[in-house]
């Protein structure tokens, strides 16, 4: 129980990094007169990656041949990919998009961030079925 416990907060700490890290990232690409400033490219970003990533890791770890899958499972999709991913974020910038006016952009926003993740989690799992029927 405690190494499952350390497994996902160790993870948690990995993603959480990398999402400020796609974050900061953003923000030096991205010129705040450029069309994109306003627009969460951070947030979607790490949220179809995250899906995409998910979606390949959740069939590789129902892989027979992964006896130790239970700790890194945790590890990695719990940890890692739970605290990469935010759906807190998304939810909290879909918000202050909308009540800020631009419900075009909002809209934009919420219908790219559904079907994209839903597309990456798809994508993800064929890959990952793909590689291991080969």
């Amino acid at each position: 129980m405690l190494f499952s416990f350390l497994a996902v907060a160790a993870g948690g700490a990995i993603g959480a990094a990398g999402r400020y890290g796609v974050a900061l990232a953003t923000q030096a690409l991205i010129p705040s007169e450029h069309a994109l400033a306003g627009f969460p490219v951070a947030t979607i970003f790490v949220n179809i990656v995250g899906c995409f990533v998910i979606g390949f890791a959740s069939h590789f770890f129902m892989q027979a041949d992964f006896p130790t899958s239970g700790s890194w499972k945790l590890f990695c999709i719990t940890g890692i990919l739970g605290g990469f991913t935010t759906f807190s974020t998304f939810s909290l910038e879909s918000i202050d998009l909308l009540q800020s006016g631009a419900t075009g952009l909002g809209a934009l926003y919420i219908g790219l961030s559904l079907a994209l993740c839903l597309v990456g989690v798809f994508a993800g799992r064929l890959l990952a079925q793909i590689i291991w029927k080969a």
